[in-house]
């Protein structure tokens, strides 16, 4: 398990939550990178993490048997808040493995953006916490 040794202020910072499975059951994403509107840093984090949330609740819902008639039902099996430069999501239902390959494929996206600004020699840039606790189903 990969992550940053220490809390920086400043930049970008994920904090991914997982399951005594090793499953992703959460992750949240706070702060931001480079001057506002003009960070492709920050929009790339933002893509990753925002298309994972829209995956999980619009195209993964037919696993849980949602209705797309009715929408609010999707509040029962995952948690989300969206605001300016805060993103917090929380699954609260069992995961299965197509639920964790999404998981998965955005953490690999996230490290990507990780990996290249520590070779930008950027060290405030970006920062990834992987943090186990028990999952609330």
């Amino acid at each position: 398990m990969r992550r940053d040794r220490q809390r920086v202020d400043g930049g970008i910072e994920i904090t991914v939550y997982r399951n005594k499975e090793d499953r992703i059951f959460g992750y949240t994403v706070a702060g931001h990178h480079g001057q506002r509107g003009s960070s492709i840093v920050c929009a790339g984090v933002s893509v990753l993490a925002q298309t994972t949330l829209k995956g999980l609740g619009e195209h993964l819902m037919r696993l849980h048997n949602l209705s797309r008639s009715n929408p609010d039902s999707l509040s029962a099996y995952l948690k989300y808040k969206v605001a300016p430069g805060d993103l917090q999501v929380r699954l609260t239902t069992d995961l299965d493995d197509i639920t964790d390959a999404l998981l998965e494929t955005m953490l690999i996206g996230l490290y990507d953006i990780y990996d290249e600004r520590i070779r930008e020699n950027d060290l405030d840039g970006v920062h990834i916490f992987e943090i186990q606790q028990d999952q609330e189903v």
